[in-house]
C-alpha cells in the first residue's frame, strides 16, 4: 500500500506548528505499522505511484492535484480540519451555487465529492460536516489526533518562570479566539504562576500585545514566545506544570488538551470544546470561556486536586500515534477494497 500525503502549501511556515507536527507525526506512524508513505513534491512525485492520495486540511489549494488523482483511478482521503463555525455561511453558498457562479465554496464541495473518505476528528465536526457540507454518513470517519507522551524531561522551565514552584500552562498562538486574555484577567490576583507558550502570527500580534500590556502589573505570568514543538524546554514545560489551561471558544480538535492529560497535568479547559466528547476528559475542570469568575473557579480547583494518574493513561492509550495510525490503516485497506 502506497500512500501519498499532502497538505496546504504554507503548512511549514506555521508558527503555531500543529498541522506540520500532525503530518510529520501520522506519517511516521504510518511507516512503522509498514505503509508505504511518502509526502508530495511538487517537482518529485508521480500521481500514479501511490493508491492513495491523503489530504490533510480541506483547502483548495490541492484542487488540482485531487483531479488528477482521480482521473487516475487513485482512491483520495480528506481530513477536514475545518472551523465548525458559520455555518450558515456554508449553508448560504450551497444555494449560491445553484448559480452558474464560480465560488470557493463550490470548490470545497466537489473537492469532498470526489472524495472517498473524510476523516473528522470529533462527533462535533461529523456532525457539522454532514449537515454544511452535505458528506455522506458512509464517507466520514472519525479519527482523533495523537500525541507523544513525554517519556523524561528537565527542569528548564523553571528558569524561565524564575521560581521553583507548581504553575498553570498555556499552549498556542495568541488570538482572541484562544481567549488567554481572559485567563489573564481571571487570574491576576490569585498569584497563580501561569506560563504562556506561543505568540501573535500575522493576524493576532495586536492581541498579543494587548495580553502583555494587561499582565504587566501582575508578577504571575510568565510569557515564553514561541517554542520549538521538539525542544526539551516545551517537554519541561508540559511534563512539570500542575494545571494546563485551554480556554478557546472553538477548536477543531485541542490537541493541547491531549499533550497536556499525556503529561500527568490536571486539566482546565473550555466546556465549548469537542474533544470533550471523548469519554476519557470526565476529571477535567470545565469552565465557560467568556465567563472570567468560571474561567478562576476551575483553575484554582485544578490547582488544588492531586494529579490523576488513571485518566493520563487512559489519554496515552487512546490517543497514542499507535492507535491513530492503526485507524488509518483500517480505513486505507477499506476504501482499497
Amino acid at each position: 500500500m502506497r500512500v501519498l500525503i499532502q497538505s496546504y502549501n504554507t503548512v511549514c511556515q506555521n508558527k503555531s506548528g500543529g498541522m506540520q507536527i500532525r503530518v510529520e507525526k501520522t506519517a511516521n506512524a504510518l511507516q512503522n505499522i509498514g505503509i508505504d508513505v511518502s509526502c508530495f513534491n511538487a517537482f518529485q512525485s508521480n500521481i500514479n505511484d501511490c493508491d492513495i492520495l491523503h489530504i490533510f486540511m480541506l483547502d483548495i489549494e490541492n484542487y488540482a492535484l485531487i483531479r488528477c488523482a482521480k482521473a487516475a483511478g487513485k482512491k483520495i482521503v480528506i481530513s477536514s480540519v475545518i472551523n465548525l463555525l458559520n455555518g450558515w455561511k456554508i449553508d448560504l453558498y450551497r444555494y449560491i451555487n445553484r448559480l452558474p457562479l464560480a465560488t470557493t465554496y463550490k470548490l470545497l464541495f466537489e473537492i469532498l465529492c470526489m472524495a472517498d473518505a473524510v476523516i473528522v476528528e470529533t462527533d462535533k465536526e461529523a456532525a457539522f460536516v454532514k449537515k454544511h457540507y452535505k458528506v455522506a454518513g458512509e464517507k466520514i470517519r472519525i479519527i482523533p489526533n495523537g500525541s507523544d507522551w513525554i517519556n523524561d524531561c528537565d527542569s528548564s522551565i523553571y528558569k524561565c518562570i524564575d521560581r521553583n514552584s507548581e504553575y498553570a500552562l498555556i499552549v498556542g498562538r495568541f488570538d482572541e479566539n484562544k481567549n488567554q486574555l481572559n485567563v489573564i484577567r481571571a487570574l491576576k490576583n490569585t498569584g497563580i504562576q501561569t506560563a504562556f507558550i506561543g505568540g501573535g502570527n500575522h493576524s493576532g500580534a495586536s492581541y498579543y500585545r494587548k495580553c502583555i500590556q494587561e499582565a504587566k502589573p501582575y508578577s504571575n505570568f510568565h510569557f515564553l514566545g514561541w517554542v520549538d514543538h521538539k525542544s526539551e524546554l516545551i517537554k519541561s514545560a508540559y511534563a512539570n506544570c500542575k494545571t494546563l489551561i485551554v480556554p478557546s471558544y472553538s477548536e477543531t480538535f485541542g490537541l493541547t488538551i491531549v499533550e497536556g492529560g499525556m503529561a500527568g497535568a490536571n486539566l482546565a479547559v473550555s466546556k465549548t470544546l469537542p474533544i470533550l466528547d471523548y469519554n476519557v476528559f470526565t476529571e477535567a475542570e470545565l469552565f465557560m470561556p467568556d465567563d472570567i469568575n468560571s474561567i478562576k473557579t476551575a483553575v484554582i480547583n485544578a490547582m488544588k486536586k492531586p494529579k490523576s494518574e488513571t485518566m493520563k493513561e487512559n489519554i496515552k492509550r487512546f490517543f497514542s500515534w499507535e492507535s491513530v495510525a492503526q485507524k488509518h490503516m483500517e480505513l486505507y485497506l477499506e476504501i482499497l477494497k
